[in-house]
């Protein structure tokens, strides 16, 4: 038998040497742990404000009684419950003939002393003329003045029952004191108003006022000035800022509430007796921290974040604030700028690798 080429063994070596070596590990990177996938989230900074609220009712800052100034029977109404009015506008109109026979009888009274007085000062000039040639006495002089003065009494006291007179047919025309919208008639063609009796009330919605109660723990932190934020059913589109202008301290013995009064300028549309939701900023914190509220993990050691270092998440127990609008005020235990996980941070534990995709 012929033996084997030694150019021919040493091929044959290599490869058994290669066939008997040891697998690669393809497996090796499956095998090794995964992080969980999370989305992370920087810290922020905003301005949070801590606010109550409540619901309300719109009130009028106005609504004069408009009465009858004079007594007199009601001739004439111009308008009713409901019909807007402005300032000046007449609303009704009372009987004025007895004014003005009264101011006929003062204008004629006048004309008479008028004449008399003009008679007694010619009597007074011819009186001194004659007293310079003691052709008549001093005592005469006087009482001719003393008569002059007595008529120019009387006529000044007439000329002021004619202003009188006057003035009670100008108050025959009742007008509107205030622009506005007429609230209630009182008043009816033919009927008798006396002097002081109500015949409309006048609401005018152009400064509103909201009355708002608020419970009694909040009591101790409202104070006049303060904003108050206003939307009403009725302009459900429109929010309006108005301002404490009165706080009301008495208690209700079963509600246990306090009101505040906040005025503000009608925007268009706003109506006394409207209901009203009134939300009051309590308190502005300027550079707050904030974080989604997604974030906030509750554990046996509190509340807590898991802060993103380097691809692991590190427990942070931290103390909250205010809710805002799907953020929760951070006041202790974070940084501006820190990362923190939030979908998925119920899920982890303190030191866990975490996978966080860039975005898209």
């Amino acid at each position: 038998m012929k033996s084997l080429s030694p150019l021919l063994i040493a091929p044959l070596l290599l490869i058994g040497l290669v066939a008997c070596g040891p697998e690669p590990d393809n497996g090796a990177e499956q095998e090794r742990p995964r992080g969980t996938t999370i989305t992370a989230e920087a810290v922020t900074i905003d301005t949070v404000r801590i606010t109550e609220e409540t619901l309300g009712t719109v009130r009028t800052t106005a609504a004069p009684t408009v009465a009858a100034e004079v007594a007199a029977r009601i001739v004439e109404i111009m308008v009713d419950e409901g019909d807007a009015v402005a300032a000046g506008e007449l609303l009704a109109r009372l009987d004025d003939g007895d004014f003005r026979l009264a101011a006929q009888r003062a204008r004629a009274e006048i004309s008479r002393l008028e004449a008399l007085i003009e008679n007694q000062q010619r009597q007074v000039t011819r009186n001194r003329q004659l007293l310079e040639r003691n052709m008549v006495s001093e005592s005469d002089l006087d009482n001719a003045l003393a008569e002059l003065r007595a008529l120019e009494g009387q006529l000044a006291s007439t000329r002021a029952e004619l202003a009188q007179a006057e003035r009670n047919i100008e108050r025959t025309r009742v007008k509107a004191p205030v622009d506005g919208r007429v609230e209630s008639r009182e008043a009816d063609v033919g009927g008798w108003a006396g002097q002081g009796t109500p015949l409309f009330r006048i609401s005018t919605d152009r400064l509103l006022r909201a009355q708002l109660p608020f419970p009694e723990y909040v009591a101790d932190r409202l104070r006049t000035g303060l904003t108050v934020e206003l939307i009403s059913p009725v302009a459900r589109d429109q929010q309006v800022d108005g301002t404490i202008t009165e706080i009301r301290p008495m208690l209700g013995s079963s509600t246990r509430s306090v009101m505040i009064i906040a005025e503000f300028d009608n925007p268009g549309g706003w109506r006394p007796g409207a209901s009203v939701n009134g939300r009051v900023v309590l308190e502005t914190r300027e550079e707050a921290l904030l974080v989604p509220d997604m974030s906030i993990v509750l554990r046996p050691a509190g509340s807590v974040v898991y802060v993103i270092e380097n691809d692991t998440a590190r427990q942070r127990v931290v103390r909250t604030g205010v809710r805002t609008n799907g953020m929760i005020e951070v006041l202790d235990g974070l940084e501006a700028g820190e990362r923190v996980a939030v979908d998925g941070a119920g899920f982890l534990t303190d030191g866990a690798p975490v996978n966080v995709p860039e975005p898209d």
